[in-house]
């Protein structure tokens, strides 16, 4: 890592990947066994599609990625940086693989991965930057929804949280200032805050993690994108939408188009008029097919909003028509699409309203609709559950906790999410209040006792799981 490849690895780190391939080009040339040289390479192949989610790009690269891994590979290089690295790169390809829905290969990418990891820590023990690899798998299969069970059997991985985070933590906190540790700091913060918010329910952790490392948002896109999306989770949606109002401009060859779907998000949650703009422009130019599914729907109710019933309909049936329904949020808002039952107006904003954290506007929204006028089932065990939600958020749990019995009830044998989260959220009720066998009975139910439901599934499944293990630990 001379001072050329840190050059290109700041600006990579940056998303200005044309100036870097230059860069990276003449070191190629100058030293054609740095292998500093093809992982930083690779880390661009990785950004540009995970960025894009292009497959074509995708298949036009896979060739020149396998290179240099192969080339890499070749290497006689007896360093703990050499299996870090080839661990880094099947990483990326296991990530990028899961995302276009290519498991089984995504499962030997992320075998072979955990391989040059557990050589390395038998060979180089004291070797940091592992940790972050080797935290992510640990957390990432700490969880695992019982229809991807096979995928940790094919790794032979057995994942656990406390050691992933403990492993993060120590690397997180380490001493070491050597310039390549400074972005890899960074990716690592931003692992940790995703996996205390998705899995340990540690969202003001999740922001204390990362708000240090992305101060220079202004300037850098991908500190940005990172900064807003934790911003988001933490309940700070007016600092999201500030935040990403501010992101520098987009190169012109790797344009990051989600951040417009997820400046149109905030808005949207905040009912700014003008919310819909960001989400034209993600579903016109961006080219990949997760959240495009998610964006007509957002359209779809933005349009019921302003009570455009027609316009949302059509939105609906584009939903159906665009995209793919891998992650839960598009299989969900295809699901609704298909069923193609307008929302009430005010229900949708009182939804909107809770996503953004804004509870006080929220609740009295919903103190406005009559439970008895809503002809939907879906739309009672809404109203419901997002009562409870507030209740639940503002810590009264002696009216969140029998609205959430009631929608169990009430939604148990539907095909709605509503019944299997309210039992997680009675889990994570009972947890906080201390209450161990409670608070495990109801993440058992979670997991366990709503077949019928098909909304998020995976989701729920690995918050019970998490949920479970905190507790039997």
């Amino acid at each position: 890592m001379n001072e050329e490849c840190l050059k290109a690895q700041s600006l990579i780190y940056g998303l200005k990947f044309d100036e870097a391939e230059k860069i990276l080009h003449n070191e190629a040339i100058v030293n054609h066994e740095n292998i500093a040289v093809n992982w930083l390479s690779e880390s661009i192949i990785f950004l540009k599609i995970f960025i894009s989610e292009d497959k074509d790009l995708y298949t036009l690269n896979e060739k020149h990625w396998n290179t240099l891994i192969e080339k890499t590979r070749k290497v006689d290089f007896n360093n703990a940086w050499y299996r870090f690295v080839l661990s880094d790169m099947y990483i990326h390809k296991g990530l990028i693989k899961l995302k276009f829905n290519e498991t089984f290969s995504a499962g030997s990418d992320l075998k072979t991965a955990y391989k040059y990891l557990k050589e390395n820590r038998k060979m180089f023990p004291s070797f940091l930057p592992d940790n972050k690899n080797y935290g992510l798998l640990a957390c990432a299969f700490s969880s695992v929804p019982a229809k991807y069970q096979w995928l940790a059997k094919i790794i032979g991985f057995q994942g656990d949280m406390n050691t992933g985070l403990k492993e993060i933590e120590d690397y997180l906190n380490s001493t070491l200032t050597v310039k390549e540790h400074e972005w890899l700091r960074v990716e690592t913060a931003f692992i940790y805050a995703l996996v205390q918010h998705h899995l340990n329910k540690n969202t003001e952790i999740a922001w204390k993690t990362i708000e240090p490392h992305t101060r220079n948002y202004k300037h850098n896109l991908l500190l940005n994108y990172m900064r807003a999306t934790i911003a988001g989770y933490a309940g700070r949606n007016d600092e999201m939408i500030d935040i990403l109002s501010q992101k520098p401009p987009y190169s012109v060859n790797n344009p990051f188009y989600y951040m417009d779907f997820l400046l149109g998000l905030a808005k949207m949650r905040r009912l700014d008029t003008d919310a819909d703009i960001h989400f034209k422009i993600f579903t016109v130019k961006y080219k990949g097919k997760n959240y495009v599914k998610s964006a007509y729907r957002n359209l779809s109710w933005l349009s019921l909003i302003k009570n455009d019933r027609a316009t949302a309909l059509t939105y609906y049936s584009l939903c159906t028509k665009n995209g793919v329904a891998i992650i839960e949020e598009d299989k969900q808002a295809e699901r609704e699409a298909l069923e193609n039952i307008l929302w009430p107006a005010d229900l949708i904003r009182a939804r909107l309203l809770f996503d953004g954290k804004y509870y006080d506007k929220s609740m009295t929204l919903l103190n406005t609709v009559k439970e008895s006028s809503l002809e939907n089932l879906r739309f009672k065990l809404e109203f419901n559950y997002r009562k409870a939600r507030i209740y639940h958020e503002k810590l009264d749990y002696g009216h969140a906790i029998p609205i959430y019995l009631h929608v169990m009830e009430a939604g148990k044998n539907q095909g709605y999410y509503f019944a299997a989260y309210s039992a997680l959220q009675l889990g994570f009720i009972y947890e906080k209040q201390g209450k161990k066998d409670l608070a495990i009975t109801y993440f058992k139910k979670a997991k366990d006792d709503f077949d019928k439901n098909l909304e998020y599934n995976n989701s729920i499944e690995q918050k019970a799981k998490a949920g479970l293990k905190r507790l039997e630990k």
